[in-house]
């Protein structure tokens, strides 16, 4: 494709290149090839300048035990597979005990009705009393086990309940834990190294981000627009693009960063995060989130430069009607500014 829009295209076979521009296929199939183009470009773009898109504040609510932790499992109780004898089977068998006796020629003459009524009580008792042996013995084994089971089951349940209850006080291993994890979780197309200082108590977090590598410097150069014509156009971006670009991601990767903190543990209700140019020559810009109203806010629609003056902040961001620049600060002067924001908050 050029830059005006138009697409080079190999013809093969006999057909020319003006037949296959005619063709009833080509217009539909050009359209489509500029929607995708288009669509490539955009998501290049925002990978860098709408980060926080990637993010979702989680509510403080859904943090707790009843939703997070499942019911204490029981174990369940067997029932004995053998059944216990009947009146019926029981008589049945002292029954066939008579005949037996009267088929026997070394046994004397038996009254089959004689010897049931004669024995039929005391096989019943002995028989029940087999019976209820096994029983007692199959239930002490299930009581056993059941209790095995359940102080595993417990012991599992209240481990949970710890660990949750652990999540819901912001412990400080919670909170090193998912720093240390953020180098496999965090979504970034540039590299970056955080520092933190977690005050548990408090309720509050500092973070430093350093910018090991200018984004500005791997972000597209060029950016894509629909023509009138419905044609693509490509174009190298202006000076004026790239600081604009530049401001939007620093800020947006902010909010990212912070939703993310947020994430850790609802504990957490100030987060002010602190913005770094490679080996914090610089300060680029400060800002301090508080959790309640942080959580008002939609990030997928979210305008970054609009919004940073609804908080606390330390930033030399221009935004005029044709240019938005973030300027950088120099470094003592920066974080002087900061501690005195965070002392005027106090």
């Amino acid at each position: 494709m050029t830059p005006d829009g138009e697409y080079l295209f190999t013809v093969y076979g006999d057909i020319s290149e003006s037949t296959a521009k005619r063709s009833s296929t080509h217009k539909a199939t050009e359209q489509k090839m500029t929607n995708i183009m288009l669509k490539m470009y955009e998501d290049a773009q925002d990978a860098y300048t709408v980060i926080q898109k990637k993010s979702k504040l989680r509510l403080a609510s859904s943090y707790s035990v009843q939703q997070n932790v499942k019911p204490q499992d029981a174990y369940q109780w067997k029932t004995l597979d053998i059944k216990k004898p009947t009146d019926n089977e029981i008589k049945e068998l002292v029954m066939s005990e008579a005949r037996n006796l009267a088929h026997n020629p070394k046994s004397s003459s038996v009254s089959e009705s004689e010897f049931v009524k004669a024995n039929l009580e005391s096989m019943k008792k002995q028989r029940m009393d087999a019976w209820y042996e096994i029983l007692t013995l199959f239930n002490l084994i299930e009581k056993a086990q059941a209790d095995r089971a359940n102080a595993s089951f417990k012991k599992e349940y209240d481990a949970s309940v710890r660990a949750q209850q652990e999540i819901i006080d912001g412990e400080n291993h919670i909170v090193d834990d998912a720093f240390h994890s953020f180098s496999n979780t965090l979504m970034v197309p540039f590299i970056i190294e955080l520092d933190y200082k977690y005050n548990q108590a408090a309720k509050s977090i500092d973070v430093s981000i350093e910018l090991t590598e200018d984004p500005s410097l791997k972000m597209p150069m060029k950016k894509a627009t629909l023509k009138t014509t419905g044609k693509l156009s490509v174009r190298a971006k202006t000076q004026g693009d790239v600081q604009r670009d530049y401001a939007y991601t620093c800020l947006s990767l902010m909010y990212y960063i912070a939703c993310n903190v947020f994430n850790i543990t609802p504990n957490i209700q100030t987060c002010r995060i602190a913005l770094y140019t490679a080996r914090k020559a610089e300060g680029i810009c400060w800002l301090e989130f508080n959790r309640n109203k942080f959580a008002t806010l939609h990030l997928s629609t979210l305008d970054p430069l609009l919004d940073i003056v609804a908080w606390p902040n330390v930033s030399n961001l221009k935004v005029l009607k044709t240019i938005s620049k973030l300027e950088c600060i120099e470094k003592t002067a920066f974080e002087n500014q900061i501690r005195s924001q965070i002392s005027s908050l106090m």
